[in-house]
């Protein structure tokens, strides 16, 4: 018979192995997601017709707002491990007449469809992540999913490039495709679970619980202002950073490609610093993150040399990392086990919202006022947070 300590070590590598397993999924499922959005803006700009372009961009990103009440409840209701892997088949399904149809109205459809069961994949994958990677704990899980994210963000554009460069659309879409049926086998088989844990009632009943838990703790209601004003200022540059480096810099699509890879790779520093120092999740830590974001867009802005521009993007992107892991965190810690699907559903809502208001108000201003428009970010990301830290602080300081 085995000894007591060889079966210590069997039974963590095997959550290991299942811990890898499980990011994997997540990573393909996210690669891709980035993948069929450079291949469907390809073919919808194909149309000359820029609104097409528009109506893709709001059919991804709005039924991740919309449908936020109704995935959290439905996380909440039914066993969660079960609706992700359903959503994930969905999911394959959905994109799978773009490759039959070729009209773009159909392509921005199928995106919809897509996007309307990501609403409840993305925060279910947040909710069993704690506990489907075992013994991490869920700081060391979440900084874990935020390096994977942000490997999909770096690899799938790229990887989606090299497809419509090489094959067209089509292949494209049927890589995605079976990326989600490769991640819905992947949980499957891992045996994902999280049995039904709220009340039972009509699924709209318990719709506000997540919001209600929000509101009524102190420090969510610090950290929501925080959040909203940190997300919309910081999400106007997605739009402003192509003109500050054309306009301002003086520089082509090189020098933007390069520090739009430069964010990613600050999101992977900023995951492993995570993962390798593992701080205990804290509202303070997680408005600090933010101003760090602010502070080095404030420093870009008034500085927009390049090897200022390449510092400060990798600084962003290491600071969004971190105050997107402690904040996932932080709600992990302080929310009942019954309401984790509506609060996390929740606050996707609030950070998806905080960017349509941000690309809206970058639409106005990015084209002529790139550099304003940057610094006047970087200081409201800041301010937000510095004025977030000073406030948890105190809070913390009444409570004891």
């Amino acid at each position: 018979m085995p000894s007591q300590s060889t079966a210590v070590a069997r039974s963590r590598a095997a959550r290991r192995i299942r811990a890898a397993v499980l990011l994997t999924a997540i990573l393909l499922s996210s690669m891709g997601d980035e993948v069929v959005l450079v291949a469907a803006i390809f073919r919808l700009a194909e149309t000359g017709n820029s609104l097409w372009v528009t109506a893709l961009l709001v059919a991804q990103i709005g039924p991740l707002i919309l449908l936020a009440p109704l995935a959290g409840v439905v996380l909440d209701r039914f066993d969660t491990g079960r609706v992700l892997i359903l959503a994930c088949v969905g999911q394959g399904l959905a994109i799978l007449p773009a490759v039959w149809f070729q009209h773009p109205g159909v392509l921005v459809l199928c995106v919809l469809a897509v996007s309307s069961m990501a609403a409840f994949v993305n925060p279910a994958i947040l909710t069993l992540l704690p506990s489907a990677a075992g013994e991490l704990s869920p700081v060391h899980a979440n900084s874990l999913f935020e390096g994977v994210r942000a490997s999909a963000t770096v690899l799938g554009p790229l990887v989606g490039g090299v497809l419509v460069g090489l094959f067209g659309v089509t292949p494209a879409l049927l890589l995605d495709s079976a990326s989600f049926f490769v991640a819905a086998t992947a949980f499957l088989l891992l045996g994902v679970r999280r049995p039904a844990v709220s009340t039972p009632g009509t699924l709209w009943s318990g719709a506000a619980d997540g919001a209600r838990h929000l509101l009524r703790t102190r420090l969510f209601r610090v950290l929501l202002p925080v959040l909203a004003l940190a997300v919309v200022a910081t999400s106007t540059t997605n739009v402003a950073m192509v003109f500050v480096v054309r306009e301002v810099m003086g520089h082509g699509a090189e020098v933007f490609g390069a520090l739009t890879a430069g964010w990613g790779a600050g999101l992977l520093l900023g995951a492993l610093a995570v993962s390798l120092l593992r701080p205990a999740p804290s509202g303070r830590g997680v408005a600090l993150a933010a101003a760090l974001i602010g502070s080095a867009l404030a420093l870009w802005a008034w500085f927009p040399v390049l090897w200022v521009a390449a510092l400060c993007v990798v600084l962003a992107g290491a600071g969004n990392a971190v105050h997107n892991i402690l904040l996932r965190s932080v709600v992990h810690h302080r929310t009942p086990e019954a309401l984790l699907g509506r609060a996390h559903a929740l606050m996707g809502s609030v950070v998806n919202s905080g960017f349509v208001a941000g690309f809206l108000i970058a639409g106005w201003f990015a084209a002529d006022h790139p550099r304003e428009l940057l610094a006047v970010a970087g200081a409201v990301a800041l301010l937000a947070g510095l004025l977030g830290a000073l406030v948890v602080h105190m809070v913390r300081a009444e409570s004891d």
